[in-house]
């Protein structure tokens, strides 16, 4: 878990961001189509900046398959409209009483929980928004793995798969 000092700049880097610039945007094009650009574009700036943090890290190591740059970009997309008092709340509840956070949570979207439901299940509520518009499947696996410490991946590409997830995750803990 992140020291409080972090999270004071991550919420000021959020409450700061501006639009993407066009370089920027370009690189988030490089790998994302129209349908699932239209969908980045629904987070607020702060995550599409965290997220395309992240994509540049990749690509800065040598990382270049569109499966792990697409779920790079579009990992926290479920929590596009996460409020920011529900952000916090998610964040003291996971450093003090994860328990209490997972009591809070309802998988009711009319409920006043909902949002602790969408915080703890967005890696897979954000494949399921990025399968609807067509995201490669590997992204998708990433996308639903990415806050696991060790997922079991199978199938032939499961060391790949496996070495994008140990990046993606690091990248994404300390950014």
């Amino acid at each position: 878990m992140a020291d409080p000092l972090y999270r004071v700049r991550q919420f000021l880097r959020a409450a700061r961001a501006a639009p993407l610039t066009n370089e920027e945007l370009e690189r988030v094009r490089s790998v994302l189509d129209d349908a699932a650009l239209a969908l980045y574009q629904t987070m607020p700036l702060g995550d599409q900046h965290h997220s395309l943090k992240i994509f540049d890290a990749l690509r800065a190591q040598g990382y270049d398959a569109p499966p792990l740059l697409q779920a790079a970009l579009l990992h926290d997309v479920a929590k596009r409209n996460l409020a920011l008092g529900y952000r916090t709340g998610v964040i003291v509840l996971k450093k003090f009483s994860p328990q209490a956070l997972a009591r809070a949570a309802s998988d009711d979207p009319r409920s006043w929980r909902y949002p602790f439901y969408i915080s703890l299940h967005h890696p897979e509520l954000g494949a399921e928004l990025a399968a609807r518009v067509g995201v490669d499947e590997g992204a998708l696996v990433l996308m639903r793995a990415h806050q696991q410490d060790t997922p079991a991946f199978t199938g032939n590409d499961a060391a790949l798969l496996t070495e994008w997830h140990h990046a993606l995750k690091e990248l994404d803990d300390v950014n």
